[in-house]
């Protein structure tokens, strides 16, 4: 029953990441940390999952042409080095029991800045930054992926949106097919570092993400990129709170708002068609 419930899991995690191109580890990690489970072990199944869901992902997107490759394999390169260089930073605050309270902290000061950054109407007066960031890009997602335990989509898509100007749905297939090989250097580099896995839970979301991923890519188009934008931002925002609360030993309440945030999301997916509809009746 446990090994159903981690594909069901990953089945709505997998969803969520074809969608909004954020890999799923960003809801993944946060819920196995409220759940009691160790940040590195946290870390290395989240990012188990991630892989699933970033390579589907990025064959979903590939079919759509939503991926520009010569720019996914530049942000994926330096993401690798950014990867590497973390994983001991990792496994250094794990051993002093303090990967937890700085995993939290950079969650909320991330998804807050981004979720600011998705809602400010400022963003429409910045300019593009040119391609010269993409390196910089990549590292800083490298560094994120091996920290939290994502995709480091949820960086990676805002960034080619606001600073490269990016059609959004270009931004999502690019990203997540760059942290297809982020990811991959990141389980390699936990390994390596001596870091247990647990295979059974691991393949189990895997095989979800498999699933839920390519449905995820498809529902993208069903929606205007303003209304993702905004999606992401409440979804960035939700679980930043819901980390707050976790510090704070409320662990009831923080994954209720995770819970509580994915069962909106697919309301709205249920929701929209079915206006759809109501629209073209009258």
């Amino acid at each position: 029953m446990e090994l159903f419930l981690f594909m069901i899991g990953g089945a709505v995690i997998g969803i969520l990441s074809g969608f909004f191109g954020i890999g799923g580890g960003i809801i993944l990690t946060p819920t196995l940390l409220v759940l009691g489970y160790e940040p590195s072990q946290a870390i290395i199944l989240s990012l188990m999952l991630t892989l699933g869901s970033t390579v589907t992902g990025t064959m979903s997107h590939i079919r759509l042409k939503n991926v520009n490759g010569k720019l996914a394999v530049l942000l994926g390169v330096f993401g690798v080095m950014g990867s590497v260089i973390t994983v001991p930073f990792v496994k250094w605050l794990d051993s002093i029991n303090g990967a937890s309270p700085i995993i939290s902290i950079v969650y909320i000061g991330i998804l807050s800045w981004f979720s600011y950054q998705f809602l400010s109407k400022r963003n429409k007066e910045s300019k593009a930054k040119g391609a010269s960031v993409a390196p910089l890009i990549g590292l800083f997602t490298g560094v994120i992926s091996s920290l939290m335990g994502v995709s480091g989509g949820f960086v990676m898509t805002p960034l080619l949106s606001k600073w490269l100007k990016l059609d959004l749905t270009k931004a999502i297939g690019t990203s997540i097919s760059a942290a297809s090989i982020i990811v991959l250097s990141g389980i390699g580099s936990y390994l390596y570092a001596g870091e247990a896995l647990d295979y059974r839970h691991g393949i189990m979301l895997i095989i979800g993400a498999l699933i839920g991923t390519p449905i995820g890519s498809i529902q993208l188009k069903r929606f205007s990129g303003v209304v993702v934008k905004k999606m992401l931002a409440v979804l960035y925002m939700v679980v930043a709170v819901s980390m707050i609360f976790k510090m704070l030993s409320i662990s009831t309440v923080s994954l209720g708002l995770i819970l509580a945030s994915v069962l909106a999301f697919f309301g709205m997916l249920i929701y929209s068609p079915q206006q759809s509809k109501r629209a073209e009746n009258y």
